[in-house]
């Protein structure tokens, strides 16, 4: 039955390719909001894959390099409830059984929202975190009318069938400023320190007690850092990973020297007095992420702004790039008394006229510089050009609903029939010898891609310093060597670098350190 209802559905769905357009070739990963199953489809809309999950989803899956996906869903007997609520974390096989099933969802934290697959294989978690009246009113909150839950992020490593351990955490209760009661913790003006959460600012619904609802979650591995998103707040917000725990629950450490602190924030300087109501460019931010290295836009960040206005009355929906004011070191530029750059977006779709919904949604940047988007309510997946013109669009049917939908994508030509539905080859880069760099230094390759691989240097602000020769030395295997020096064939200066070994859907990064 459940087969009959799933191609009955497929057959009412409406995929489109607009006419002498070309859209990047790849397959998009749906979850639909309102149902427990996941699907791979193709550019025409065929589904290609499907897994099958416990419940409904919390936000999105994500597809690994072995065919499985990662999926959050609802804890039906979890103690929070709210907007996106999870608890429960799955990864599903290519023969969909079940090879993780693990519950981040006790009384005080669960899961909600999104989750973010790290390289190392352990997963980065969004969860809400338990706060008494009584609890917020000490640390300097002025109105609340029950309970506050502020935002914990945890990174677990995953063991056995169901279990995991914590093996980094993040509070955003130890990183408060409060400007009302100097006989309270954390006193002091707020426009002093836009690193931190202004903890009267915001109502609290009371209901719920969901504070900063944090809807989207982004890794980037080359700088160790985390991108966030809050929807009341209007902002995005960057934090340091490279922390140990007792690191972020502090304000120093890492490699940004802040410890936990906020290391940038965008779309609202209200938030740390640094800014007017006519300066909030973000209304009910969702889906932040990092533009791949490699790709159009490169380390920009890519939001989708739902526009969701106080009134309504001019609701619009945009998408937005933001080219970061970072610091080679990965910190943040910003001028005292100002609030952080850029004054706005370096690329925009949508506006008036164009309104997706005040839930969920996303954006994701594609090789050849389209932007694949998702409008959750109703369920629109499309993708658009440089320009805005839409080259291909998927329509689910009815009320379905869809949070964001990424795009996988390989070059199939080298491999196996029965490993089609992977979409992501193996991929592995390992150093042989000579690090940190002086003369020279080795790598090894591994990629069941190995003729559509590629393999560059890169300086901290994304920039390409040297492509990289790859010379095959077995089947599925190369070696490269990089002797220090730029395209032009100068020495680069000493300091930290990290290369980038693409193939298909996949990278792998790993840092490098030069001597002189």
């Amino acid at each position: 039955m459940r087969a009959f209802l799933q191609t009955a559905l497929l057959l009412l769905a409406l995929t489109t390719l607009a006419s002498g357009q070309e859209p990047f070739e790849g397959q998009t990963l749906i979850a639909p909001m309102n149902a427990t199953y996941t699907e791979l489809i193709d550019l025409d809309g065929t589904v290609l894959h499907t897994w099958h999950g416990a419940s409904r989803p919390a936000s999105m899956a994500y597809l690994l390099d072995d065919g499985s996906v990662l999926r959050p869903c609802v804890d039906p007997g979890g103690y929070f409830s709210g907007g996106g609520t999870g608890g429960r974390i799955q990864r599903i096989d290519p023969d969909d059984q079940v090879v993780w099933d693990y519950f981040f969802s006790t009384d005080d934290y669960q899961q909600h929202h999104d989750v973010e697959p790290l390289p190392n294989g352990n997963v980065l978690v969004v969860a809400w975190e338990h706060k008494s009246r009584e609890e917020a009113l000490g640390a300097g909150r002025q109105q609340v009318f029950g309970e506050m839950w502020p935002t914990l992020i945890v990174e677990i490593e995953p063991l056995g069938a169901s279990g995991g351990t914590i093996v980094w955490a993040w509070h955003a209760w130890d990183h408060l400023i409060q400007d009302v009661d100097p006989q309270k913790p954390n006193y002091g003006v707020v426009s002093e320190h836009p690193e931190r959460f202004d903890i009267n600012y915001g109502q609290i619904p009371p209901e719920t007690g969901d504070w900063l609802h944090i809807n989207a979650i982004d890794y980037d591995p080359i700088r160790d850092q985390i991108v966030f998103s809050s929807r009341p707040f209007g902002e995005i917000y960057v934090i340091d990973h490279s922390t140990t725990t007792e690191e972020a629950a502090g304000h120093q450490g890492g490699n940004c020297g802040m410890g936990g602190d906020i290391l940038y924030r965008w779309g609202n300087p209200q938030t740390y007095d640094r800014g007017l109501p006519d300066d909030q460019y973000f209304f009910a931010p969702h889906g932040v992420n990092w533009i791949d290295a490699g790709m159009p836009g490169s380390r920009n960040l890519l939001i989708f702004n739902n526009g969701d206005r106080p009134g309504g009355a001019d609701d619009y929906t945009t998408v937005d790039e933001l080219v970061t004011p970072q610091n080679p070191d990965g910190t943040y530029e910003i001028a005292p008394g100002e609030p952080f750059g850029p004054s706005a977006p370096t690329w925009t779709y949508g506006g008036p006229e164009t309104y997706g919904g005040p839930t969920q949604c996303g954006a994701y940047r594609l090789p050849n510089g389209n932007t694949l988007i998702t409008y959750c309510e109703p369920g629109h997946i499309f993708e658009v050009s440089e320009t805005g013109a839409t080259v291909w669009e998927h329509n689910l049917p009815g009320q379905t609903r869809v949070a964001r939908a990424p795009r996988y994508w390989e070059d199939t030509s080298s491999a196996p029939a029965s490993a089609d539905h992977r979409c992501v080859p193996d991929l592995d880069l390992q150093i042989v010898s000579g690090h940190p760099l002086v003369d020279r230094i080795a790598f090894r390759v591994r990629t069941a891609n190995g003729p559509s691989a590629s393999l560059a240097v890169h300086d901290l602000l994304g920039r390409r310093v040297r492509t990289l020769r790859l010379e095959c030395s077995a089947p599925g295997e190369a070696r490269a060597v990089w002797n220090g020096r730029d395209s032009s064939g100068r020495d680069v200066p000493a300091g930290a670098y990290f290369t980038l070994l693409h193939s298909g859907r996949v990278t792998k990064t790993m840092r490098l350190c030069v001597v002189r």
